[in-house]
C-alpha cells in the first residue's frame, strides 16, 4: 500500500520533467540541424547568408529568459566539437559562452518592454513591438558578431582573405537576418503548440490571424496567385540571367520582390507575415546557393535584411488594422446604450456609451470587477446563465440582470450581450459587449404583475376596474412613448422624417447598398423663392407651402425611398437600390417639375422652384458615418452649384469633381 501511494504521488511530478527533458532535447537537435544546414550554404569562411541557430537562440531566451541559456550554449559547444585543435578549444569555449549573453541581454530588455514590467510572452502585434524587436535583434547580433570574430580570429579559425571589418559586418547581418526570420516564426507558430503540449493539452495548429480577429479571409484564388507570382519573380530574377545570358544576377534586383511580399503580408496578418518572410528568405538563400558568387554575399544579406524588416513591419500594421476592423464589427453587431470590455480576470477595461463619461467622471469605476456592478440576485435574473457562459468562454445574448449603473445612485434592470475575446494563440482575453437599461419596461411589467395579483383577491367588479385602470395606464404609456418617438424622429410641420430618422435610414441604406452592391443617391433639395413667399404672404402661408412641398416630394419617390426635412426650406431624399446614376437624375427632374407647379395658398397662390444637388454612393466605398457626412456635404455643394447655374435645375457632385 505504501509503495502504491508513493508511486501515485511522484507520477504527476515525473511527467512534466519528462516533457521538459524531451523539449530541451528536441531544441538541441533542431538547433544542430539548422546549424549544419546553414554551414553547408556558407559563401565565405564562418559567415552564412543567414543564421537560423541565432534565431532559435534568441527565440528560446525571449520565451523563457535566463533559465534557458544553457541550451543554446550546449548546442553550440556540441557543434564546435566537430573541428579545431586543443589549442583552439579555449577560444571556442569563450566564444560559445559569450555570444549568447548578448542575445540574453537583448531578450531580457524586450521581456521588460514597455514600462519595466516583466512580460510572460512577447507578442508581435503592433509596429512598436516589431520595431523594438528588430532593434534588439540588431544589437544582440552586433555583440555576437564582434565577440565571435575577435575570439575565433585569435584562435586562427577565421582565415578569410577578406578584411576583419567585412567579416564582422557579414556576420552581423547574417545573424540579424536569422534572428528576425526564425524568432517570430518560432514564437508565433511553434511556441503555442509547445505551451499546450507542456500543459498536457492536445496540441493543434493555432487559428489563422483573420479567424482570431473575426474578419473575412482572402479568397483562395488570391492566395494562389500571390504564391505563384512570388515564385515566378524569384525564378526570373535568378534563373533567367544565369541560364540565358550567363551573367551573375544583380543581388539588388531581388528587392523587386518587396511589393509582392508587402501585398501578401498585408492580406494575411502577422501569422501570414512570418511564414511569408521565411519562405521568401528561404527562396533567396536557395537561389543564391545555386547561382550566387562569394563576392556578392554582403549584397544578398542586405537584400534579405530589407525583406525581413519590411515583412515584419507590414505584418504588424496589417495585424493592427485587422484588430481595428474586428472592434468595429463587434460594436456594430451589438449596438446599445452602454458598451463595455473587461479582461480575463473580470476587471473593467473600457467603458463607452451613454453612461461612460459619467462613470469616469463621478466614481472612476474603470478597473473594478464586473461582479461589483451586478447585484447578487438570482431570482428574476439570468445571473446563473451569465456565470456559466463566462466560465465556458461562450457568448451570451439578452441576459436580464439587476446592476448598479456606473455614475448612477440607483440600481437598474438591464439586458446585456457579450462576446468572448481571444488572442492569436487562442488565449482568453476577456469579454466585450453592450448593456441596455430596461428599468421602465420592468416597472411596467411589475405593475402588470401587481395588478394581476390584486385581481385574484378582489371580486369580479373590482377586478374589472383594476384591469381597466391597468390597461388605461398601459395605453397611456404606449401613446406617450409613441408620441415621444414621433416628436424625436419626425418634423412637426411637414410630417416628414427629421435629421435623426434621416441619418438612421441613411446608415441602413449605405449598409444595404454595400451588401447588395447597388448604387445609392442622396438628393439635397432647396426651394428657390421661398423667402419671397414668406415676406409677401406671411409665415402661415410659408408653412402651408412647406406642407404641400413635402406632400409633392412624397409623390415623386418610391415607397422604399426616404424624403426628409433638414430644416427651413431644405429637404433631403435618399434613393436606394439604383442601377444607374441616370435614375437619380430622373427623380431630380421629376421633383423639379412637380415643385414648379403653382401652390394654392387659400385665396392666393405662389410659385417656387427647386435646386437639387445629387451625391452618389458606390458600393466599393466604406459604409460608415464619416462617408455619410461626406455625401451630404457633396450634395450640398452640388445644390449650390445648381443655384449658381440659374436655379430650377440639378447637378451631380461627380460633375464638380467632388466624388
Amino acid at each position: 500500500m505504501e509503495t502504491t501511494r508513493d508511486t501515485n504521488n511522484t507520477a504527476p511530478v515525473e511527467k512534466p520533467r519528462l516533457r521538459t527533458l524531451a523539449l530541451a532535447s528536441g531544441y538541441v537537435v533542431v538547433w544542430l540541424a539548422l546549424w549544419y544546414a546553414s554551414s553547408r550554404l556558407n559563401l565565405m569562411d564562418g559567415v552564412s547568408l543567414w543564421s537560423p541557430p541565432a534565431g532559435l537562440t534568441f527565440a528560446i531566451l525571449l520565451e523563457y529568459g535566463g533559465r534557458a541559456l544553457p541550451l543554446p550554449i550546449l548546442a553550440s559547444l556540441i557543434a564546435g566539437m566537430s573541428g579545431g585543435s586543443c589549442e583552439q578549444w579555449p577560444y571556442y569555449l569563450a566564444a560559445n559562452l559569450a555570444m549568447p549573453l548578448g542575445y540574453l541581454i537583448a531578450a531580457l530588455a524586450l521581456r521588460r518592454y514597455p514600462g519595466g514590467r516583466r512580460r510572460e510572452q512577447w507578442r508581435f502585434n503592433s509596429p512598436k513591438h516589431v520595431a523594438a524587436f528588430l532593434a534588439a535583434a540588431a544589437a544582440g547580433s552586433l555583440f555576437s558578431a564582434l565577440v565571435g570574430t575577435q575570439l575565433l580570429t585569435a584562435a586562427g579559425v577565421l582565415a578569410s582573405p577578406a578584411p576583419l571589418a567585412a567579416v564582422v559586418l557579414g556576420w552581423w547581418v547574417g545573424d540579424f537576418v536569422g534572428v528576425a526570420t526564425f524568432t517570430p516564426l518560432a514564437l508565433i507558430l511553434v511556441a503555442p503548440l509547445v505551451r499546450r503540449w507542456c500543459r498536457g493539452e492536445p496540441p493543434h495548429l493555432p487559428r489563422l490571424s483573420w479567424w482570431s480577429t473575426r474578419v473575412d479571409p482572402p479568397a483562395a484564388r488570391v492566395m494562389l496567385f500571390q504564391g505563384g507570382l512570388s515564385a515566378l519573380i524569384l525564378a526570373a530574377l535568378f534563373w533567367l540571367p544565369h541560364h540565358f545570358w550567363r551573367n551573375q544576377p544583380n543581388p539588388f534586383l531581388a528587392l523587386l520582390l518587396l511589393p509582392v511580399m508587402v501585398w501578401v503580408v498585408a492580406t494575411h496578418g502577422m501569422r501570414g507575415a512570418v511564414l511569408t518572410v521565411f519562405l521568401y528568405e528561404l527562396g533567396i538563400v536557395t537561389m543564391v546557393a545555386l547561382f550566387g558568387q562569394t563576392e556578392l554575399a554582403f549584397q544578398y544579406q542586405i537584400v534579405m535584411a530589407a525583406v525581413v524588416a519590411s515583412g515584419l513591419l507590414t505584418g504588424a500594421v496589417s495585424h493592427a488594422r485587422l484588430a481595428s476592423t474586428a472592434l468595429f464589427r463587434d460594436l456594430a453587431e451589438i449596438s446599445n446604450d452602454l458598451l463595455w470590455e473587461f479582461d480575463a480576470a473580470g476587471n473593467l477595461r473600457d467603458l463607452r456609451g451613454h453612461f461612460a463619461e459619467a462613470a469616469k467622471r463621478r466614481d472612476g469605476r474603470i478597473g473594478a470587477n464586473w461582479r461589483d456592478f451586478v447585484i447578487s440576485q438570482e431570482q428574476d435574473t439570468d445571473l446563473t446563465t451569465l456565470k456559466l457562459a463566462i466560465r465556458q468562454r461562450q457568448p451570451f445574448q439578452q441576459l436580464v440582470l439587476r446592476v448598479r449603473l456606473p455614475g448612477q445612485g440607483r440600481s437598474a434592470w438591464t439586458r446585456s450581450s457579450g462576446l468572448p475575446l481571444f488572442d492569436e494563440d487562442g488565449e482568453f482575453l476577456g469579454y466585450r459587449g453592450a448593456t441596455a437599461d430596461i428599468t421602465d419596461h420592468k416597472k411596467v411589467e411589475a405593475l402588470h404583475k401587481k395588478a394581476e395579483a390584486l385581481l385574484r383577491d378582489y371580486d369580479q367588479t373590482l377586478e374589472a376596474k383594476v384591469e381597466a385602470k391597468v390597461e388605461e395606464r398601459t395605453r397611456m404609456l404606449a401613446e406617450v412613448s409613441l408620441r415621444n418617438w414621433r416628436l424625436a424622429n419626425f418634423d412637426s410641420l411637414t410630417g416628414l422624417p427629421n435629421r435623426n430618422l434621416l441619418f438612421e435610414h441613411l446608415r441602413k441604406g449605405l449598409q444595404q447598398a454595400r451588401r447588395q452592391w447597388r448604387l445609392l443617391a442622396i438628393l439635397l433639395v432647396d426651394l428657390d423663392g421661398f423667402k419671397q413667399v414668406n415676406d409677401t404672404h406671411g409665415h402661415d402661408a410659408g408653412d402651408e407651402l412647406l406642407r404641400q412641398v413635402a406632400a409633392r416630394l412624397q409623390q415623386c419617390v418610391r415607397a422604399t425611398d426616404t424624403a426628409a426635412r433638414l430644416g427651413g426650406d431644405e429637404f433631403t431624399v435618399i434613393l436606394p437600390d439604383l442601377e444607374h446614376p441616370q435614375a437619380a437624375a430622373a427623380v431630380a427632374q421629376k421633383i423639379i417639375a412637380r415643385l414648379s407647379e403653382p401652390v394654392p395658398l387659400g385665396a392666393a397662390s405662389a410659385t417656387v422652384t427647386a435646386s437639387v444637388g445629387i451625391a452618389l454612393y458606390r458600393p466599393e466605398l466604406p459604409a460608415n458615418l464619416e462617408l455619410a457626412m461626406s455625401l451630404l456635404r457633396q450634395a450640398d455643394t452640388a445644390m449650390y452649384a445648381a443655384k449658381r447655374a440659374g436655379k430650377n435645375g440639378w447637378r451631380f457632385a461627380e460633375q464638380l469633381g467632388l466624388e
